[in-house]
């Protein structure tokens, strides 16, 4: 049995995440601010396990309770079972300079993208610490990470410091008793909501919007179903863990 955690499943990746992990083998555990009752209904049909929890995930201070929450319907039964957790939600706004962002903005983008995975990841090992079963924790990462744009700062800056902190854990990881393998992924442009929000956003306030209109019209975009069916390859993958942060997941 696999449990597996997946943070973001209202929509996008984390959707097509969770439902092409259903599976009667698996035990997926979702998390996203409103329930995805399409996903629930699927899982019922395939008899698959499958727990729900809503939590809004920029409220930081909910993560602690929320793993405790998530571990105390995971039951282990044998060494041979399996805990992976994909941190996967995120949020791409505010665009714009930042000296035209709100800090509640500021924090809000920060906390999601990169402080909420951080908590979790934290949770997650200490209370897998003593268990020694097949620990995976892929991150969802961004290339805006190192390639960067205009009125990306937050986004941007948020997914530097997960690679750095994936980084960090890993070299921790590799002193633990029982280790976690971890890697971050830059899972490419993909035709999802974050897109749409940026190709709507004004060329006053991100002047690169036109090439991202240009890209979405000439179909460059990955479908979210692709994404993640690459994405499970990596995360079940022999040498998940090897390469920290991939740049492509076609790599």
């Amino acid at each position: 049995m696999k449990h597996i955690i997946i943070t973001g499943t209202s929509r996008g990746i984390g959707e097509s995440l969770a439902e092409q992990l259903i599976d009667k083998n698996h035990h997926l555990i979702c998390i996203s601010r409103t329930t995805n009752q399409r996903i629930i209904d699927q899982a019922k049909k395939m008899d698959c396990s499958l727990d729900y929890c809503n939590c809004d995930l920029t409220n930081i201070r909910e993560i602690d309770q929320l793993l405790e929450d998530v571990f105390n319907r995971i039951a282990l039964y044998s060494n041979h079972e399996a805990i992976y957790l994909i941190n996967n939600a995120a949020m791409l706004g505010p665009v714009s300079p930042i000296e035209r962002i709100a800090s509640e903005k500021i924090t809000e983008n920060i906390h999601l993208n990169l402080v909420a995975p951080m908590i979790i990841t934290s949770n997650y090992l200490k209370l897998t610490k003593n268990m020694n079963v097949d620990k995976r924790i892929l991150n969802i990462s961004s290339a805006s990470a190192k390639y960067l744009l205009p009125s990306q700062s937050c986004y941007s800056t948020a997914k530097a410091g997960l690679d750095s902190f994936t980084k960090s854990v890993d070299i921790e990881q590799k002193l633990a008793t029982y280790p976690a393998k971890i890697t971050a992924v830059y899972p490419g442009m993909i035709d999802t909501n974050l897109q749409s929000e940026i190709r709507s956003v004004s060329n006053d306030l991100f002047p690169y919007v036109n090439e991202f209109i240009r890209i979405s019209e000439e179909g460059k975009l990955q479908t979210p179903e692709y994404t993640a069916q690459r994405l499970i390859e990596i995360l079940f993958g022999e040498d998940f863990g090897k390469t920290v942060v991939l740049e492509s997941i076609d790599s």
